[in-house]
């Protein structure tokens, strides 16, 4: 059994509006397909064995708008972060935070209880020195990998398709000054997450310009990369292997409401497709129910056991 996880920033399940939400106005047509509609806040759950969508609670319960840093770290770790750290908190966490996520992470669980997890992302080279010098922050998924002690995958990676852009597509790239990677497809990029994640039992790839296209409130990119995700998760879930789990989340709305630069309290849609489906979704009702689900379906049952307690304090 595999878990292949595909975590997409900013991606709501916003209202059947053509005029603010792009998913209504350009569509997604692989989803549209699966699930027979337009994927809305109209949509409710959807369940039968293998294909499943449920609309999750990203604002935890506690006050304001919820942001990436406490959501993607409630996905990750199961905790309800924002509720621990008092507040939502924006875009990359702080020292505290941090040690949570390093901690208690799904992915370190499962290698500290014999099972393989990795990250598929493409790091530039110069990642770390941005970071020394406070030009770069890790994200919540970074953070998570590194807590493996995994190496973050780099352009020999890259370059033997190993690693997959968070752009997908590469064409990002030589806005940093990288030469030499050829733009692909979003189906080549598609087949080399799904060679990836056939090597591990789970595996992560996060996407982020949904939420960027969100902020910026621009049509012409939201529609653009629209194009790309369809391509790629509809090359993802054809290429998946019959043991294989394909979940797509995200950690809040923004892209979904186009009307405001801001992040929405919109629910997230959960996303499951392949082998489990029915089994992961069940009684999950918010983002600190993922981790314990994905435990679950690999079948560690006293590593669920322990995620389920950390949820509860």
């Amino acid at each position: 059994m595999r878990v292949l996880l595909i975590f997409i920033d900013g991606f709501g399940l916003g209202s059947n509006n053509p005029e603010i939400n792009p998913l209504v106005r350009f569509g997604l047509p692989t989803f549209n397909e699966v699930f027979g509609q337009p994927i809305t806040h109209d949509i409710g759950s959807i369940i039968t064995p293998e294909s499943c969508l449920i609309p999750i609670d990203a604002t935890l319960g506690v006050t304001g708008l919820p942001q990436s840093a406490t959501g993607q770290a409630a996905i990750l770790t199961g905790i309800n972060t924002a509720r621990a750290m008092g507040r939502h908190i924006q875009a990359f966490p702080g020292p505290q935070l941090s040690k949570i996520i390093s901690d208690d992470n799904i992915m370190k669980k499962l290698t500290e209880n014999g099972l393989t997890a990795t990250s598929a992302n493409m790091y530039t080279p110069d990642y770390f020195e941005l970071v020394a010098k406070r030009k770069r922050r890790h994200s919540a998924i970074t953070l998570a990998a590194m807590s493996t002690g995994m190496t973050l995958r780099s352009l020999p990676e890259m370059k033997i398709g190993e690693a997959v852009y968070q752009d997908i597509t590469n064409e990002m790239l030589s806005d940093f000054g990288i030469d030499g990677i050829p733009v692909i497809s979003p189906m080549q990029a598609a087949n080399n997450l799904v060679n990836i994640s056939r090597k591990y039992s789970f595996t992560i790839f996060e996407y982020f310009q949904t939420d960027r296209a969100g902020h910026k409130q621009n049509w012409q990119y939201a529609k653009r990369i629209l194009g790309i995700l369809d391509e790629f998760i509809s090359g993802v879930y054809k290429r998946l292997s019959a043991d294989t789990l394909l979940i797509i989340t995200s950690d809040h709305g923004n892209f979904e409401d186009m009307s405001a630069k801001t992040h929405t309290f919109s629910k997230v849609p959960l996303i499951a497709l392949g082998h489990q489906a029915k089994k992961l979704v069940s009684g999950i009702t918010d983002l600190t129910g993922i981790a314990p689900a994905i435990i679950e379906v690999l079948g560690k049952d006293d590593l669920c056991d322990r995620i389920t307690c950390a949820c509860r304090q």
